[in-house]
């Protein structure tokens, strides 16, 4: 029992004893606050040296500001035995309560013993209720009954059992068990024992029962190794095959939120659509459950009108137990890179992994003829990996994960692809003096371009200055500025000839 604090305190009218005898009452000892449910008891010890006839009696109080305000408990007053319950006087479970109990013997009293505690968290869960039933096939169903938990929640309510053979050295098995649940693996015609308790720590476990079981069972026999096949969101369910003859099979489920708050879970399992009384010894029940859940499954076999017990049931769920399957990839070359694209697992079965796990994709690859690898990470189905030699041949493996659920799949098969083959370098100069020509001509094309361009602006802007139309007629007959295109000292050879004309001809 944790108790939040002890302390004692000796109450003014305490210090002083009205006789010599009251030197024999001596305060209460060990004074504790045992809660168990919602039931609250204080319990303590005395010593009683001088054997005195006494009596005790119990306050309480709370604490308002600086003063302590105590009220008696009627019920623990005078009382003979060295306990009390208070139970009653206790109206809230997660308030702090002080409490004091002293011996009184005639007009003497001892000092007072205080206490201080909190009942939600001294409280202990209490036994439960627990019988056994027998069913079909030998089987023992045990039936718990919860205790009173006016404060606790039914999710504190998983219990375990505790069951071994009443022999001279038992083995004890401790296991989960919830009520109406069978229990399994019970030899025949053997004495078992077994207590319940719940999985808190601060539980009380129920009283022994012990049984003996029946006689071995002669009928058609439970399926046995039951087992999941989980991969990319499609779940089988299989079982031996342990049968002869045309037998059929019933497959049953259960809701996990049944295990916590049914009174009897026999009662709250279901049949799975398409896996009642099948002949195979499998069951896809994909369709029959979500992502986020727990469920548990049993199996039945049928032959004409003999049914054998149920197996033992199957704890799965999906998001824990479900496995990626290695994605596929396809991959295209180009001289320096690969291209390569990715089918998320499930992607062809139509689940949509990547939508419920949010995968990234790892990507490891290197050159054929090299052990030494590099590693890429995605989030997209399409990655491309560059800087790569021409012709060489490299290889890659590519692996889905999902951050938020820790999960991991297996790497795809190594594919294995050689970069396309590089031009020749006689090509490639060839190549790149066509484009050095075009360059040029179109340069130079542009150049002619923005000159013709530019000369019908200067036509249109800024037009030439024209001689009249006489002496444009002039100039042209040859009459007209000749003497000016030579230097005036030095006369031009045709000068000199027009001298020599006859006079005539030279006016």
């Amino acid at each position: 029992m944790k108790v939040a604090g002890v302390f004692l305190a000796a109450i003014s009218a305490g210090m002083a004893f009205s006789s010599p005898g009251s030197t024999c009452l001596e305060q209460p000892e060990n004074f504790t606050a045992y809660v168990v449910n919602t039931n609250i008891t204080l319990k303590w010890d005395w010593n009683n040296p001088c054997g005195l006839n006494v009596t005790f009696s119990v306050q309480f109080g709370k604490s308002v500001g600086e003063l302590e305000s105590w009220s008696i408990i009627s019920e623990c007053q005078n009382v003979k035995i060295m306990e009390c319950d208070v139970s009653a006087a206790i109206s809230n479970f997660y308030e702090y309560y002080n409490v004091s109990v002293r011996a009184y013997a005639g007009d003497n009293y001892s000092p007072w013993a205080s206490l201080e505690f909190n009942p939600d968290q001294e409280a202990k869960v209490g036994p439960p209720g627990v019988h056994l039933e027998s069913i079909h096939g030998g089987d023992w169903k045990i039936i718990i009954s919860n205790p009173d938990l006016e404060f606790w929640s039914p999710a504190k309510l998983d219990y375990k059992l505790t069951i071994w053979k009443n022999s001279s050295y038992p083995e004890k098995k401790t296991l989960d068990v919830f009520s109406g649940q069978a229990i399994p693996d019970l030899e025949p015609e053997k004495t078992y024992c077994l207590t319940v308790k719940g999985r808190e720590e601060n539980s009380i476990p129920s009283p022994e029962i012990c049984i003996k079981t029946l006689k071995a069972w002669s009928g058609l026999p439970r399926p046995e190794n039951l087992h999941i096949y989980a991969l990319n969101m499609k779940y089988i369910l299989y079982w031996n095959n342990t049968y002869d003859g045309n037998v059929s099979f019933t497959v049953q489920l259960l809701l996990g939120y049944h295990t916590k708050m049914s009174p009897d879970i026999s009662k709250n399992w279901l049949s799975v659509a398409g896996c009642e009384n099948i002949q195979t010894m499998h069951c896809d029940f994909s369709s029959a459950v979500a992502f986020h859940g727990i469920y548990y499954f049993r199996v039945q076999a049928v032959h004409n009108n003999n049914k054998s017990p149920w197996s033992k049931m199957l704890k799965f769920e999906p998001k824990d137990d479900n496995v990626l399957g290695a994605p596929s990839v396809t991959v295209n070359a180009s001289e320096d890179s690969l291209n390569i694209d990715i089918a998320f697992p499930g992607e062809s079965e139509k689940n949509d992994m990547n939508k419920v796990y949010g995968l990234t994709y790892r990507v490891h690859y290197w050159m054929e003829s090299s052990s030494y690898s590099k590693k890429i990470k995605e989030g997209t189905t399409s990655i491309s990996i560059s800087g790569l030699v021409a012709d060489t041949s490299y290889c890659l493996k590519v692996q889905a994960y999902s951050l938020e659920y820790q999960k991991s799949s297996k790497f795809s098969n190594v594919t294995c692809t050689k970069t396309i083959k590089g031009k020749p370098s006689h090509f490639k100069n060839g190549v790149a003096f066509l484009i050095a020509l075009a360059v040029c001509v179109v340069t130079a094309c542009l150049i002619v371009a923005t000159y013709k361009f530019s000369q019908q602006l200067k036509h249109v802007f800024f037009p030439s200055c024209h001689l009249p139309k006489f002496l444009q007629i002039a100039t042209f007959s040859g009459f007209l500025c000749m003497p000016l295109l030579f230097s005036p000292h030095t006369p031009s050879k045709q000068s000199k000839n027009l001298q020599r004309l006859p006079g005539k001809q030279a006016l």
